[in-house]
């Protein structure tokens, strides 16, 4: 027996050494070495990627018993469907969207009912294999505001009822929610903005276009929002406020300049007329 047949019978020992073989000495396919190949998803893979570059029949069988596999092997070797790898890939929500989104270029049937347990990849399947509603998926979007408000804002396009509950328990969502998707005003996100000065005084100047009276309490906690609300919501005295802004040097100035100035101003032509 010479040098290169004691290789390759050493090499019919194991997955491994089979691949390894006809990778680095052959530098081509080893017929031999392909039933023991074929019983490792791995090397079954690296076989028909490195060495057959295409496909592996022989190995199909294993590789479609594990998600990872079977999707790159659709994606690096056939360029295309698997279907025998479909069922693992169907249990997987991030391997289902990925191979409906790189393989099929749309809709995977199968693996829906995994990726509606998931609300990242049911939201991104909706907006960009359905490019509509994923109504499998809604429950379990609507139960976080981040995918709840993009849901809305980038899939329905509208109003998503069932998110809600959701995002009003979001200051910023429920602000967002109210400005983009309602353009108006969001009653059960109401209680979670009064709680943030900042999106207290916003919701006041670009949703309601007015008074904000249940986030006057923590608007009147900081300086900078207190003189923003009176000069721009209330276009006079916030008297909630004038103590933190007190406080506040440059607030303090600015109000004294901008908002006593007007109330004297309004109260000077009262009396003139």
């Amino acid at each position: 027996m010479n040098m290169t047949e004691k290789k390759a019978k050493k090499a019919l020992k194991s997955s491994m050494d089979s691949y390894y073989y006809a990778l680095h000495i052959l530098k081509g396919r080893f017929k031999k070495g392909e039933d023991i190949i074929s019983k490792d998803a791995y090397y079954s893979y690296y076989y028909a990627l490195y060495v057959l570059k295409g496909r592996f029949e022989k190995g199909e069988n294993v590789i479609s018993k594990d998600a990872w596999y079977s999707y790159f092997y659709a994606l690096d070797v056939l360029k295309g469907r698997f279907e025998k790898g479909e069922n693992v890939i169907s249990k997987d929500a991030r391997y289902s969207y990925i191979y409906a989104r790189n393989i099929l270029k749309g809709r995977f049937e199968k693996g829906e009912d995994i990726i509606s347990k998931n609300a990242e990849y049911s939201y991104i399947y909706a907006r960009n294999i359905l490019k509509g509603r994923f109504e499998k998926g809604e429950n379990v979007i609507s139960k976080d505001a981040w995918y709840s408000y993009h849901y809305a804002l980038g899939v329905l396009k509208g109003k998503f009822k069932m998110g809600e509950s959701a995002i009003s328990k979001d200051d910023r969502y429920s602000y967002y929610y109210a400005l983009h998707i309602l353009k108006g005003r969001f009653e059960k996100g109401e209680d979670i903005i009064s709680k943030n000065a900042e999106y207290s005084y916003i919701y006041a100047l670009k949703v309601l276009k007015d008074r904000f009276e249940k986030g006057e309490d923590v608007i009147s906690k900081d300086a900078r929002y207190s003189y923003y609300y009176a000069l721009n919501i209330l276009k006079g005295r916030f008297e909630k406020g004038e103590n933190i802004i007190s406080k506040d040097t440059e607030c303090s100035e600015l109000y004294k300049e901008y908002i006593i100035k007007i109330e004297f101003e309004k109260e000077t032509k009262e009396v003139e007329q």
